[in-house]
C-alpha cells in the first residue's frame, strides 16, 4: 500500500478535528452514555469542521496517483447506458421512465398500442443541471392526465402536478407537501384521492381529495386522523370506484386494510393491524378482497377474505404458502400474476382468480421484476426486469399465452466477458445465507483478487440482482463484486426480516462478516484486498464492521448511513424506523443499541480501516450528522495511518433523484478511495474486542 504520510499525518493533527465543545454524558435507563461530538449537531458548531473536512478530502483526492481522468470517463460512459422503470397500463397506453446517454434525470413517457413514444415530463427543461427529478406519477384511467411529482436538490419533498397528456401541458393546480404521494383517481377522471403531509412536517401522512379545479387549501379529509403519526397511508381505488381501500403500515412488520364504500360513506376497518400480520395489494374479486398476506405464513400466501366475515377463520386461501415467498401480486385479465423469490431471484407465476395454477412465465436470467402493472379488464401485464448484466427494461406478458415479449428496453454493454454466480455461506450460527459473486470469466480464486462486498440487511428489503455501471466498471477491471442477501431483508420471507430487526440486528452485521470470512477462505481474495460500501441502513451495516470487524477488510465507503443509534430517532423521519431499530427511549432496547451502536463503539487505540463516510446536506432521510459525528469519532481514535474521510455534498440528498453526473462524481470518488487501499500490502490491524 502506498501510504501519504505528510497529508495522513496532517490529517491528524489538523484543526479538522477540533471541536468547540466537550462530551456530553447522559445516565439512559441506567446505562452512563456519552456523546463526545454533540456540538457537530447544530449547523453552527459543525460548519468550521465540514468545511476542513471537506477541503481536506479534496486534499486527499488531488494528490492520489493514477489516471482520474480515464477513470471518470469509462464510469461516466457506463453510466450512460441507463434504463427503463415504472410501468402503468391504461388500455393501449403504456407510461413509464427512461434515463440514457447523457440525461441527468428520467424522463416520462408514454407509448400506444402502435409503438409511438411520446415525450411527457423531461425535467432536465426545468434544471439543465439535473437537480429538479420526477419522483413519482399516476396516470389517470383512460391516460389522458397524469398526476406527477416534483423535487429539487433530491429532497424529495415532492410538489403535486397534473399534466394533460393530448396537449403536454399543465392543468389544474400544483399541490406541495406531497413527498412519496400515493395517488386514486376516480373512474370519472373529475379527480383524486391522495396522501399529503401538514406543512413542515416528516409524520402525519393523511388521505385527502381533491376536485380538479378547485382550491387545493379546501380539500376534503378522508383519513388519517385516527392513526399514529408515524403511520404510512397508501390509497387504491376500485376500478368501477364504489370502493376505496386505505392499507396502513404501522412500522415494517405489521398493517391493516380500511374500506371506504363510498356511496354510503362507510369507512370499515376489515383487516387489523391487532392481527401482527403484512397485507398487501388489495383486489376486490367476485365480492371478497384479495391479499397477500403473511397472517400465519411467514413467507406469504394469497387469501380471500369476505368483507362482511373479515375474520381470518372465515378466509379462502387461494395460492398457499410455498418453499419461497410471494413478494408481489397483481390481477389482470382475470389473473393473478404473482413474482415469487427464490433466493432473491424473481419468478413470476400465473393462477386464476380462483388460485388454479395457470403456468409460469420464463424470465431471461437470473433477474429482478421491481414493478408489475396490468388492468383488471385487459390482457397484458408489463413488469419492469433487470439482472447484473442487464440493464432495466420493460417486458410485456400476454397472460392468456404467458407469452413474454420486450416492450421497451435500452443498449446493453458487451457482457460476454462476465458471469453471475450464486453460492451460500455458513454464518456464524450455520444459517446458510444467499450471495451472488459477479466477477470476469478469467478471474479464478487465488487469494489475490480486489473485491468490493456490499449488503442491506434491513426493513423487509431484498439485495435482487440489478444492473450497476459501478458493479460493472469494477469487474471489467478485473474485480469481484459480492451481494450479500443477509437477515433483515425480505429474500427468504418475514422470519428472515424478523431475523435482523430489533434485538436480532446483530445477526444482519455476523451474517456479513462471515461473508466477508468466506469470501477469504475461498480464496476469492484476503483483507489487503477486500472493500466494502453499503448506503443508508447499509451504511449502519458499514459503521458496524468498521467497529466489530475492521480486521477483515481495508477500505470502507459508507453512505447516507446511521450512525449514531442512540439518538438517530431525535431526527425526522427517523420515528418511522423505530418499529424496525427499537429506541434508546425504550428501557428494553437501549442496551442493545448501545451495544452495536457505530458512533459509540469506536475505540481509542485501535487501527481502523480506510474510511470514506459520504452524506449529502438536503438528505431528508438520514441527516448528516450521523456520518460527520462517527468521522469525528473515528479520527479521535484511530491508532493507524489509514485515511479517514468525510464528504458533504451541498445539492443532494439522500439517493432518490440525484442526477446522473452527480452519481458518476460520487461513483469516481468511492473508486478512487478503494484503489487508493487495495494497491499494494495491508497494514496489519487491531480488532476491538466484542461487547
Amino acid at each position: 500500500m502506498r501510504i501519504r504520510l505528510p497529508l495522513l499525518l496532517a490529517l491528524a493533527a489538523s484543526p479538522a478535528t477540533a471541536l468547540a465543545a466537550g462530551p456530553v454524558t447522559e445516565n439512559l435507563h441506567g446505562y452512563a452514555v456519552t456523546d463526545a461530538h454533540r456540538a457537530l449537531e447544530s449547523d453552527a458548531g459543525a460548519k468550521g469542521w465540514i468545511d476542513r473536512n471537506n477541503a481536506a478530502a479534496e486534499a486527499f483526492f488531488a494528490k492520489l496517483p493514477g489516471d482520474r481522468a480515464a477513470m471518470e470517463k469509462r464510469i461516466d460512459a457506463l453510466s450512460q447506458v441507463g434504463g427503463v422503470a415504472g410501468a402503468s397500463v391504461h388500455g393501449d397506453k403504456t407510461f413509464f421512465t427512461r434515463r440514457t446517454g447523457d440525461q441527468e434525470q428520467p424522463i416520462l413517457y408514454v407509448r400506444d398500442g402502435a409503438g409511438k413514444e411520446t415525450r411527457l415530463v423531461d425535467p432536465m427543461q426545468l434544471d439543465k443541471g439535473g437537480k429538479v427529478a420526477l419522483d413519482w406519477y399516476y396516470p389517470s384511467p383512460s391516460g389522458k392526465q397524469v398526476v406527477y411529482g416534483l423535487s429539487r436538490d433530491g429532497s424529495e419533498d415532492s410538489v403535486l402536478h397534473v399534466l394533460d397528456v393530448g396537449t403536454g401541458k399543465q392543468v389544474g393546480e400544483t399541490i406541495p407537501y406531497t413527498r412519496h404521494a400515493s395517488i386514486a383517481w376516480l373512474p370519472d377522471e373529475s379527480g383524486f384521492y391522495y396522501t399529503r403531509y401538514p406543512k413542515g412536517d416528516r409524520y402525519n401522512r393523511h388521505v385527502y381529495f381533491h376536485r380538479l379545479g378547485s382550491d387545493p387549501a379546501k380539500d376534503a379529509y378522508v383519513f388519517g386522523k385516527q392513526n399514529q403519526k408515524t403511520d404510512w397511508v397508501d390509497v387504491k381505488l376500485t376500478p368501477d370506484g364504489t370502493r376505496l381501500f386505505v392499507n396502513v403500515s404501522k412500522g415494517w412488520a405489521v398493517s391493516e386494510i380500511w374500506m371506504l364504500e363510498r356511496e354510503k360513506n362507510d369507512l370499515q376497518k376489515i383487516l387489523p393491524a391487532e392481527l401482527k400480520a403484512l397485507f398487501a395489494e388489495p383486489t376486490f374479486i367476485d365480492g371478497r378482497i384479495v391479499v397477500r398476506t403473511n397472517y400465519e405464513a411467514p413467507k406469504f400466501r394469497v387469501v380471500a377474505v369476505d368483507p362482511k366475515k373479515p375474520a381470518p377463520q372465515q378466509w379462502k386461501t387461494l395460492i398457499a404458502e410455498g418453499a419461497w415467498p410471494l413478494d408481489g401480486m397483481a390481477y389482470v385479465g382475470g389473473k393473478l400474476a404473482v413474482v415469487r423469490l427464490e433466493k432473491a431471484v424473481s419468478k413470476l407465476e400465473l393462477y386464476g382468480k380462483d388460485g388454479r395454477k395457470a403456468g409460469d412465465v420464463r424470465l431471461p436470467d437470473l433477474g429482478t421484476i421491481s414493478g408489475a402493472d396490468g388492468e383488471e379488464s385487459g390482457d397484458r401485464l408489463v413488469i419492469t426486469y433487470a439482472s447484473f448484466l442487464r440493464p432495466a427494461g420493460l417486458y410485456e406478458i400476454d397472460v392468456k399465452s404467458g407469452k413474454l415479449a420486450e416492450l421497451a428496453t435500452v443498449p446493453a454493454p458487451d457482457v460476454s466477458k462476465f458471469v453471475v454466480e450464486q453460492l451460500d455461506y455458513p454464518s456464524y450460527d450455520g444459517t446458510r445465507v444467499p450471495m451472488f459473486v459477479l466477477r470476469r470469466k478469467d478471474v479464478q480464486p487465488n487469494g489475490e483478487n480486489p473485491t468490493l462486498l456490499t449488503g442491506y440487511g434491513g426493513f423487509n428489503i431484498s439485495l435482487s440482482p440489478r444492473f450497476s455501471p459501478s458493479a460493472l466498471y469494477w469487474v471489467e477491471r478485473g474485480g469481484i463484486f459480492a451481494v450479500a442477501n443477509l437477515r433483515g431483508g425480505s429474500e427468504l420471507g418475514e422470519a428472515w426480516h424478523d431475523a435482523g430487526r430489533l434485538a436480532n440486528k446483530h445477526q444482519v452485521f455476523r451474517d456479513f462478516e462471515y461473508a466477508m470470512r468466506h469470501l477469504i477462505r475461498s480464496k476469492w481474495t484476503k483483507p489487503a484486498k477486500l472493500a466494502i460500501t453499503g448506503g443508508s441502513n447499509g451504511g449502519l451495516l458499514m459503521g458496524a464492521m468498521m467497529t466489530q470487524a475492521p480486521e477483515l477488510f481495508r477500505a470502507c465507503v459508507g453512505r447516507v448511513g446511521l450512525y449514531d443509534m442512540i439518538r438517530f430517532d431525535e431526527w425526522p423521519p427517523a420515528e418511522l424506523w423505530v418499529d424496525e431499530y427499537g429506541s434508546a427511549k425504550n428501557a428494553d432496547q437501549v442496551g442493545y443499541l448501545l451495544g452495536y451502536s457505530p458512533y459509540h463503539q469506536v475505540m481509542p487505540g485501535v487501527s481502523y480501516p480506510a474510511f470514506l463516510g459520504l452524506t449529502a446536506r438536503a438528505d431528508t432521510r438520514v441527516t448528516w450528522i450521523h456520518t460527520a459525528k462517527f468521522v469525528a469519532a473515528l479520527q479521535e481514535a484511530h491508532a493507524g495511518t489509514a485515511p479517514v474521510l468525510f464528504h458533504l455534498e451541498e445539492k443532494a440528498g439522500h439517493g432518490a433523484g440525484k442526477g446522473r453526473s452527480d452519481r458518476v462524481k460520487e461513483e469516481v470518488m468511492m473508486f478512487q478511495f478503494i484503489d487508493s487501499q487495495l494497491a499494494g500490502d495491508a497494514q496489519k490491524l487491531k480488532a476491538p474486542a466484542r461487547r
